[in-house]
């Protein structure tokens, strides 16, 4: 009975962690559409003094890629935009990245660490040095596919990422 109980907590403790990623946010009416990713690179500071701040952009954070899971019905004013925006409902997005073949083993937590060759004219370097993720990020593998052709000859594979709660978040 305790090894059902304990299976019971961690995968609470699972999902509880997962819905982390889940957030509320302000968008406009042209990108108030299911599947539409943006970059987050801060607050403007007009936002800073608006009544929807925390609500809006508090609960983002700066340099992460969120894709909208959800478009509400509520229309809520916005200076930035000048004009209505929806309220939606984002997450954070899948990042592919060139990834160490090692490390691409499906549903494994790992700690990302971009690859550093330093050719920025590789036609991989924006898998290499994704947006959206930084060192140290804890990422689950979510899928891994093709082999990459590096001219370092790292053994590299393209993987699919999904940054998730450190163990001191959950």
């Amino acid at each position: 009975m305790k090894t059902y109980e304990a299976l019971y907590i961690t995968a609470y403790a699972v999902a509880w962690r997962e819905s982390l990623s889940r957030r509320i946010t302000i968008v406009g009416v042209s990108q108030a559409r299911l599947g539409y990713t943006f970059l987050f690179q801060g607050p403007a500071s007009m936002c800073k003094n608006c009544d929807f701040y925390n609500v809006c952009v508090r609960n983002l954070e700066s340099g992460r890629i969120y894709r909208i899971i959800d478009v509400g019905k509520k229309k809520l004013p916005c200076k930035l935009l000048q004009e209505e925006g929806f309220v939606v409902e984002v997450e954070e997005s899948l990042i592919e990245v060139c990834l160490d073949r090692r490390l691409a083993i499906r549903d494994a937590i790992i700690t990302f660490n971009p690859v550093s060759c330093g050719i920025s004219d590789c036609e991989n370097y924006e898998k290499c040095i994704p947006a959206g993720l930084v060192a140290g990020d804890r990422c689950k593998v979510i899928e891994s596919g093709q082999v990459v052709q590096c001219p370092e000859k790292f053994e590299l594979v393209l993987a699919s990422l999904r940054r998730v709660a450190s163990p001191q978040e959950a």
